[in-house]
């Protein structure tokens, strides 16, 4: 990018209450450079951090003392960390998705007073989740003929599957159709083969490499019929996928986004009982787009209690304020190992 602002301020330099164009400014004015996110940057995540270099020009330099930050219009100056070579911002709670402006006015070395602007579009992160898994054979027994419907609810453009245990000895798969946005509906039907006493229907949605497990409530009861056209899988592979939604380990006192406090936090969650849950956190610190460093603060191995719960303290070296900590654990019971789930947790 170059030192001066002509190359990403498509109009943007305001002195006093007047807009005036950059080809009208000498090019010792322009002393905000390596935007962060960059203008007209699209897909931003929503706690990404706000930042700007602050860059000589002819002898000319930013008064940090002066420098005001605004986003959205709101004054964000002291939640900022301002240097006389960057400023930096982080939002408190995630920015909403749409277009925001950020504008910061100061004044240089020569007494003058600048205010410049950029924008950026935040999108929408994908948090696959499954709200709801139903079926309509928990009131009554479904007979031959008849259809097995297995609506499942969650986030929208994903991929789900749905199993269907008969009786705790073989499993059928059966994929599920979006119908409407984040509605996905199987629609099976029943054949005079295999009768089910208790049936459990478990929903497997994915999304953007994230996958998520919920079982049904009622159990599913089929007379002299199992769903057709489906693949049947080895005894085996039974019990593994039984196992599996219980296995995925999941942090409960803490969520995807939280901010955490102080020299250290603690992280406490449940996976099936007596497994041994693997704990991988890397710590990232950004600057101002100057100094960017990344490091492993914990890479144990911790056992879960008889009752699936597991609990572990993480201690960072440098707990500096807009670190972001990422999380990712993966359970392992015998020969069976969980998909890794991770989270993001930043420092207040």
């Amino acid at each position: 990018m170059s030192d001066n602002l002509y190359s990403w301020f498509p109009r943007a330099l305001v002195m006093g209450a007047a807009v005036v164009g950059l080809s009208g400014l000498p090019a010792r004015a322009q002393q905000i450079t390596d935007p962060s996110p960059a203008q007209a940057a699209t897909n931003v995540e929503p706690t990404s951090p706000i930042s700007a270099s602050f860059r000589s020009q002819d002898g000319v330099s930013v008064r940090p003392e002066t420098v005001r930050v605004f986003v959205d219009g709101k004054d964000v100056t002291a939640e900022s960390v301002i240097t006389r070579d960057f400023f930096t911002y982080r939002p408190s709670q995630p920015l909403p998705p749409g277009r925001r402006e950020v504008l910061l006015e100061f004044t240089n070395t020569q007494g003058v007073t600048r205010r410049v602007t950029w924008s950026f579009t935040v999108g929408n992160p994908v948090r696959a989740s499954i709200d709801l898994v139903d079926h309509n054979a928990g009131n009554r027994p479904l007979a031959a003929g008849e259809i097995l419907l297995v609506t499942v609810k969650g986030t929208p453009s994903s991929r789900v599957t749905v199993y269907l245990v008969q009786d705790g000895r073989q499993v059928q798969t059966l994929p599920a159709q979006e119908v409407s946005s984040g509605t996905y509906v199987v629609n099976a039907l029943i054949e005079p083969k295999d009768a089910t006493r208790e049936g459990i229907v478990i929903a497997r949605l994915e999304n953007g490499g994230q996958v998520r497990f919920m079982t049904a409530e009622q159990p599913a009861r089929l007379i002299e019929g199992a769903a057709g056209g489906i693949q049947r899988l080895a005894t085996q592979e039974v019990a593994a996928t039984i196992s599996l939604s219980s296995l995925l380990p999941q942090i409960t006192n803490l969520r995807d986004g939280d901010r955490v406090s102080g020299s250290s936090f603690t992280l406490q969650g449940t996976t099936a009982p007596n497994a041994s849950v693997r704990v991988n956190v890397t710590a990232s610190t950004s600057l101002g787009g100057i100094i960017s460093a990344q490091q492993t603060v914990t890479n144990q191995t911790v056992q879960a209690d008889a009752q699936g719960r597991f609990t572990v303290t993480v201690r960072p070296p440098i707990p500096a304020s807009g670190t972001v900590y990422q999380i990712n654990l993966t359970a392992t019971s015998g020969n069976q190992t969980s998909p890794t789930v991770t989270l993001r947790l930043t420092q207040q």
